[in-house]
């Protein structure tokens, strides 16, 4: 073989190695293949957090209102919904037993009375008695001495003056025996008047009738002397002031304090949304099940609160945290990989990013992509792998991560 055909086979000898080797390293160099899925914009915007509760609506103050006195029911004033003030009629119960012994009360304090006067009089002339016979005796011994009179006289004149002396103090204890008597009839008249005025049912507080258990005709037992607690006539409450005990979770309740924003949602409204704050926070947890979850009290604000009743269930959401014009991506499209997070642009490029808080739909982005960027949500149940890691598996995004309950328009 010739030099010149020699030298052309080792230059296409080299060429053919050096396009291998190119071709080789283009091919090591090829970006990793692009994920399925649809591509979505990163934006600014507003993400809330929040801790999720439910509950029922109650009224801070709610009386079962119950009567006094025994009786039967004849007349019912009000209606369930009226509005009440305090010291407003309610019920009427039958007066005819009350009635019947408060006249017989004053009947005896009346006789009392006619026996007080009679022993006044008794007394009084007890007393001029003991005057006379005082008299008597001090005339009877001046004779005596005088040598006038006889000492049988004065010694009987002595005797009379001292059966009146004790005339008189036996009057005076018959005297105050009566009066002993007219007073405890005194009490006893009060006693009746009081039993009549029971039959009559008054509103303890300003409120609305929740409810009522009687009606005309109806037997009703009294608080006082029943020892079941006697009978409920009916339920008052204020419902100027509603408020709601929800439970939360307890990896949720270090979160939630005092004065925090509340969101009330009722079945009967639908979407409306009315307004509540944080009121109190229990520092007792409570388990069931293996479930510890602790009592937030909750304070209903709205203005329209007259719109809810008592016994509605109502879900909460507390607004634990806000953060406004941040980087927010959808949570459908970021990966994770162990402790990394990471994104996969619409190029094929991986971005490694720096994650904050999420509302279960979006997650705060603190560093990797900018607003306008354009990222994969990820489709499948696996991710592509950040670029220089050889480990395969893919991780939840959330995990190692407190997140609050999910709630739309996080990225208003």
């Amino acid at each position: 073989m010739n030099k010149g055909k020699k030298r052309f086979i080792s230059v296409l000898i080299a060429l053919g190695v050096t396009t291998s080797a190119v071709g080789g390293y283009a091919w090591i160099q090829k970006p990793a293949s692009v994920a399925e899925g649809p591509g979505i914009q990163v934006r600014r915007g507003s993400l809330t957090e929040t801790a999720a509760a439910s509950g029922k609506i109650e009224p801070d103050v709610q009386v079962e209102v119950k009567s006094r006195a025994s009786g039967q029911v004849v007349e019912v004033l009000v209606k369930e919904g009226d509005q009440v003030k305090a010291g407003q009629l309610l019920v009427r119960l039958d007066t005819v037993d009350a009635d019947r012994t408060l006249l017989s009360a004053q009947v005896a304090r009346d006789r009392l009375k006619a026996q007080l006067a009679a022993a006044q009089a008794s007394l009084s002339a007890a007393e001029l008695d003991q005057k006379n016979d005082e008299q008597s005796e001090a005339v009877a011994k001046k004779s005596a001495d005088l040598g006038l009179g006889s000492a049988d006289a004065a010694r009987n004149a002595t005797h009379a003056a001292a059966v009146s002396k004790a005339n008189v103090t036996m009057k005076k204890a018959q005297l105050a025996s009566t009066k002993a008597d007219l007073t405890a009839a005194e009490l006893t008249v009060q006693e009746a008047e009081t039993r009549l005025k029971e039959t009559k049912i008054y509103a303890p507080m300003d409120g609305t009738v929740l409810d009522i258990a009687v009606e005309k005709g109806t037997l009703v037992s009294s608080a006082l002397t029943n020892v079941g607690g006697g009978s409920v006539v009916m339920t008052l409450a204020d419902l100027a002031n509603l408020h709601i005990v929800g439970a939360v979770d307890e990896a949720q309740i270090g979160r939630v304090a005092p004065g925090q924003r509340v969101d009330i949602r009722v079945d009967a409204y639908g979407e409306r949304v009315f307004a509540g704050a944080v009121d109190r926070v229990s520092p007792l947890g409570k388990d069931v099940s293996n479930v510890v979850t602790f009592d937030v009290d909750i304070r209903v604000t709205d203005k329209d609160s007259s719109l809810l009743r008592s016994g509605m269930s109502a879900d909460v959401e507390i607004v634990t945290s806000e953060q406004k014009d941040v980087v927010l991506v959808p949570l459908v499209a970021v990966r994770s990989d162990k402790k990394c997070r990471f994104v996969q642009l619409t190029s094929g490029e991986q971005r490694t990013i720096e994650t904050g808080a999420t509302d279960g739909n979006q997650m705060v982005v603190l560093r990797g992509v900018d607003a306008g960027d354009t990222v994969l949500a990820n489709t499948t149940p696996t991710a592509p792998k950040p670029a220089g890691d050889q480990k395969s598996g893919n991780q939840n995004p959330m995990r190692g991560m407190g997140m609050g309950a999910p709630r739309n328009g996080g990225g208003r």
